[in-house]
């Protein structure tokens, strides 16, 4: 297993966070069928609220994005 830092891991966490959350967005305005387009929509807010919770954490810790 790696040996992380928690700066590394944290930085990690948002860029994949931010990755995931721009394709559920993109996706999201390119669905054509509504469920799928809420589907989207929903995973986008989920990963909003992901972003927000590594912010918060590299925030308390002083680890800058």
């Amino acid at each position: 297993m790696a040996d992380w830092s928690m700066e590394e891991a944290l930085r990690m966490a948002l860029r994949l966070e931010a990755e995931n959350f721009a394709e559920y967005e993109k996706s999201a305005a390119e669905a054509t069928n509504p469920g799928v387009k809420s589907m989207f929509l929903f995973l986008a807010d989920e990963e909003r609220n992901h972003l927000k919770l590594i912010k918060d954490k590299m925030e308390q810790f002083n680890v800058k994005p």
